[in-house]
This record gives structure tokens, sequence and C-alpha cells, in this order.
């Protein structure tokens, strides 16, 4: 399974609201690889460029990239989202829930046995605390984004495409200016993060189906973690070691030589650009993107929308409309043989 992950706006806080910022995920099996490079291609072609070139949003036209989201609705790829308004992210609330987040990670200090797990858990509270708020907003989005990936793409590709679980490989696009503080802390912290999330909030199985595959990423007897047993009397035997399929395969990645990167570039714009009611045509846009997306279970949406004060973050009548056509139009969960 390929996850190309990229984003669209800088997250910094913003005078106006509408000032959606968003972060995707284009997660496609690796039988379709090839024919998502032929839709890319395609694109470029049609707009006179090169297949080396790398191309984005501005550079295309409306129909071209239409009928761009057509053709990856043919394939078995499914689109991720995170979108925040930067316009309704308060300073203020921001910090608090970055200085909430680092307190979590501390609580769970005296459970460690080891010198070593304690000296990791500073060194990661620390580390999410040295971020600007404009990184922590974005380090918040990913986390989001990569749990939703893990936990609605388990279940929707065990269903045609058992062998995608054998392997994982993200690649993140990598901004070079943030290196130090985002990208080291994203790879120290995500896996983590992504564990700790997955015990709030199991990730549903298919009874019956065929997870063979995923087996080389779950905890074999005795390998998973004792403290929850010994502090709240929680089984755990088994279950999916999330750090281990994040990490396993892992890249930050030059946009300009992954061509799945560049794809999930133009999906993050497109989504933000629907989002502020940038298309002329915005129900169509708001539709083909939809139909890449993935149905989640009652009440939620096929993205996700992050705010720092609401559990649900408000909307502008353009994004409402939006995230309505795209909830009309996402994929089935469960595929009808």
């Amino acid at each position: 399974m390929n996850i190309f992950v990229d984003e669209s706006g800088s997250f910094v806080r913003a005078p106006n609201v509408d000032s959606w910022n968003c972060v995707v995920a284009y997660v496609v099996p690796e039988d379709d690889l090839r024919r998502m490079r032929i839709c890319l291609a395609k694109l470029k072609r049609r707009m006179g460029h090169s297949a080396n070139e790398e191309i984005k949003l501005r550079d295309v036209s409306e129909s071209q990239y239409f009928a761009f989201l057509q053709r990856l609705i043919n394939l078995n790829g499914v689109l991720f989202a995170v979108a925040t308004d930067a316009g309704r992210n308060n300073l203020t609330d921001v910090i608090k829930h970055q200085k909430e987040q680092v307190k979590n990670i501390l609580v769970n200090m005296p459970r460690m046995k080891f010198e070593g797990g304690r000296q990791g858990l500073q060194i990661l509270a620390d580390q999410m605390e040295a971020l600007s708020p404009q990184l922590y907003v974005q380090l918040h989005c990913q986390i989001n984004l990569l749990f939703d990936v893990v936990r609605r793409s388990l279940l929707y590709f065990v269903q045609s495409h058992p062998m995608s679980l054998s392997n994982f490989r993200w690649r993140v696009d990598q901004k070079n200016t943030t290196r130090i503080d985002f990208e080291d802390a994203f790879e120290k912290i995500v896996p983590v993060a992504l564990q700790s999330k997955s015990l709030e909030t199991p990730i549903i199985m298919m009874e019956g189906a065929d997870y063979s595959y995923l087996a080389p990423y779950e905890y074999k007897e005795g390998e998973a973690p004792t403290y929850l047993k010994e502090e709240y009397g929680i089984e755990v035997d088994s279950g999916i070691n999330i750090g281990k399929l994040i990490r396993k395969d892992f890249k930050f990645a030059d946009s300009k030589a992954s061509k799945g990167v560049q794809v999930a570039d133009l999906l993050a714009s497109g989504v933000r650009r629907c989002f502020r009611n940038g298309f002329a045509d915005n129900p169509e846009a708001a539709r083909l993107l939809g139909q890449l997306m993935l149905q989640d279970q009652q009440g939620h949406y096929p993205l996700q929308l992050i705010g720092f004060r609401d559990s649900r973050l408000r909307l502008g009548s353009a994004a409402e409309n939006a995230v309505n056509t795209m909830i009309r139009n996402c994929r089935p969960m469960l595929r009808v043989s």
C-alpha cells in the first residue's frame, strides 16, 4: 500500500474566517500505482508539460483538473483529508491545546519501568513544546490524518486488496526549510501519538476477512505493552503495532522525484480551493473530490475538520456546501460483491 502525503496552506493564524488549510493522504494499492502515474502524465501532457515536470494546481485549467479527478476515480485509490480554518484557530486556544498534549505525554512517565523510556518521553514532550503554534497545528492535523488512514484503509482494502496490507510505504512531502523543527519532531512524535490514539479509539476489524498479510505488524504474544494491564487491568495480548507500521518504510520525499506526492499536492490544493469556493463550478469540484473519499461511521464526515476550541469546527456556507456534497458522493466503506 502506498500512502502519499502533502499539505496546502501555511497553517499560520489568519485574520479572516474561511482561511482553510489542509493536509491529505492519497492511498493507492501497488496494483494501481502505474495507472496513477499515467493519470498524472496525461494531465501534464494536456497542459503542455513533460512527464518529468512538476505542476501545481495553478498551472492546470479547471476542465483538465476535473478530467484528472475523474481518471483517479476509476482507480482504487482513496483520498483522506484533514482541514482546519486558520481564521478560527485562536492563538490562545492553540497554545492551550499544545500544553495539554505535552501534559498528556508526561502523564505516562511514571509507568515507564526503565530510565531510557522515561528519558524518551521527556524528549518527545520537549520537542512538542518547542514547536511554534503554526507547526503544532500542522503536526496535530498530520497525526489525525495518519491515524484516520490506518483506521479506515485497513477495513476498506482488506475487502478487495488484502495483499496490500503486507507493506505500508509512506512518502511525505519534504519541506527543507522546516526540517529541524517539524520533520524531526514528526518522525519521533507521530508513532507514539498514533499508538496512543489506537488505545482511545480501537481500530475496527472485519470478522472473517483475510488479515494474514498484516501479521508482521501485529503484536506477538508477550510483545504487547504491559503497563495497561498493570495500571488499568486492560488486557492487550494482541493488536497492531502502529509504530512499526509507520516506521518500517517511511520517508520524507522530494515532490519533484515522487509522482505520488505530486498527486497528493494536486488533491490537497483542490480540497483547499473547494473549501474556499475557489472553483468556477465548486459543486462539481466537491462532487469529484467526494468520490475519491471514503465513507466513515454514521455521524462522521468523510474528511476531518479540526478546531482547537470546539469539538467540531464551525463551517462557512461554502465549506458546508462542499462537505455536504462530499458526504453524498463518497465511496461506501463496505463493498458489495
